[in-house]
């Protein structure tokens, strides 16, 4: 049999659309574990590696605006002084979900 993949590729969420997302987010649908590089599973789903940081992020910031230059432009010390932005476009993703776990649970400032 042959195969038939699709040569178009998925589009790639704006930032502005995930942190909608973490937002909305359904709270009986927990962030599981990595799946490769770029994807996090769910209770229910699978879905991108930054959603899965900006669902964290959003559970201790309640402000969209706020979340967003965290994620971007806040350096994070204990992390090497890299954004949550940059760990994830390296594939950091779970180091940052426990660091906001962290700082969630009174652990961290």
């Amino acid at each position: 049999m042959l195969e038939v993949t699709s040569s178009r590729r998925q589009a790639i969420p704006s930032l502005r659309s995930l942190i909608d997302a973490a937002y909305l987010a359904d709270p009986l649908d927990q962030l599981i574990a990595p799946v490769g590089e770029w994807s996090y599973s769910t209770t229910f789903n699978l879905i991108p590696a930054a959603l899965a940081v900006l669902r964290e992020a959003a559970s201790i910031e309640p402000d969209p605006p706020t979340l967003m230059a965290w994620y971007r432009q806040t350096p994070i010390a204990e992390l090497g002084h890299l954004t949550a932005e940059q760990l994830v476009a390296l594939s950091r993703t779970e180091v940052v979900i426990v660091f906001l776990r962290s700082v969630r649970n009174g652990a961290r400032d």
